[in-house]
């Protein structure tokens, strides 16, 4: 049961085929690059910091970065996942719907219904490689955000709570994404789509 389960899971984020080697070297390549982003952001971060504390102009986009984690922007994640948990609850509690589409359910063939599902099915793990790269490059800000906060940032500790809320909004939305998607593939391989 295991090898399916796993294969499932790397079927949700497009690692399902090529040689293991490449798919690792993949998987390393952009975790250095999330690695990365998250590390540019803090720097971002702290240099424009430096702009707004000597009064220099900002437009509201980098009055934004330089102000740093707060309410403001910790919610994106969090209301992410609480809709991700809505269309959870509600592809256990329902029956799978036929995707939208312009032409009415009524006069699609069942391979149309079938290709239809199989194309929902893509767009979800789409965005749900998205997602995960949003919260990988939130989870290296905040560690990147930490580091600095340890060599006596004092602008970045003071938004410390809110970078951490940040940062598990998005891995929530994530997780959530990721159980919806490989429920939603179950019920698809379920109706013969695959």
């Amino acid at each position: 049961m295991q090898p399916q389960r796993d294969a499932h899971l790397t079927e949700l984020v497009f690692l399902d085929r090529g040689p293991i080697a490449l798919r690792c070297v993949a998987v390393a390549v952009v975790a250095a690059a999330c690695g990365v982003a998250g590390t540019l952001l803090v720097r971002l971060h702290q240099s424009l910091a430096a702009q707004l504390v000597e009064h220099r102009a900002l437009n509201p986009l980098q009055t934004l970065i330089a102000t740093g984690s707060s309410i403001r922007t910790l919610w994106p994640g969090w209301l992410a996942a609480l809709c991700f948990a809505a269309a959870v609850l509600r592809l256990r509690h329902g029956a799978t719907e036929p995707p939208p589409g312009r032409t009415a359910v009524e006069r699609l063939t069942p391979s149309q219904l079938r290709g239809g599902l199989r194309r929902e099915y893509r767009i979800a793990r789409t965005a749900l490689v998205v997602v995960c790269l949003l919260a990988a490059v939130d989870v290296a800000r905040t560690l990147a955000s930490v580091i600095a906060a340890q060599s006596g940032d004092s602008p970045i500790l003071t938004t410390m709570p809110a970078t951490v809320a940040e940062a598990l909004g998005y891995v929530a939305a994530a997780a959530v994404l990721a159980m919806w998607a490989r429920r939603f593939g179950a019920e698809v391989r379920r109706l013969g789509a695959f």
